[in-house]
C-alpha cells in the first residue's frame, strides 16, 4: 500500500484528551506530525445509530472501526454493529 502522508511522523509517548460532543475520552498518543496525530484508546469508541429499515426507524449500537476522506473530500466512516443485547 502506497504511503499517502505529506508530513513526517514522530513517535510520542504521551496521553491525549479527546473531546467528542459532550464526552471526554483519555487516549495514548502514538505519533504526531505537522498534519495530524495518531492515538489509541483502551476500548472501542461506541456510537448509537438510527436508520430507517423496512419502513420503520431502528436504533442500534456500533463501534467506530475506520474513517477516511473520500475522493469528493467528504468523510466516510466504517462501523461494526454490536450484537443485539436482547438476543
Amino acid at each position: 500500500m502506497k504511503e499517502k502522508r505529506n508530513s513526517e511522523r514522530q513517535a510520542v509517548n504521551s496521553n491525549v484528551t479527546v473531546f467528542i460532543e459532550d464526552d471526554i475520552y483519555l487516549a495514548s498518543m502514538i505519533d504526531i506530525s505537522e498534519s495530524g496525530i495518531r492515538f489509541e484508546t483502551s476500548a472501542p469508541q461506541e456510537v448509537r445509530i438510527q436508520v430507517r429499515a423496512d419502513g420503520e426507524m431502528v436504533e442500534y449500537d456500533a463501534q467506530l472501526v475506520w474513517a477516511k476522506i473520500n475522493k469528493n473530500g467528504k468523510m466516510e466512516y466504517g462501523l461494526k454493529r454490536f450484537p443485539d443485547k436482547n438476543s
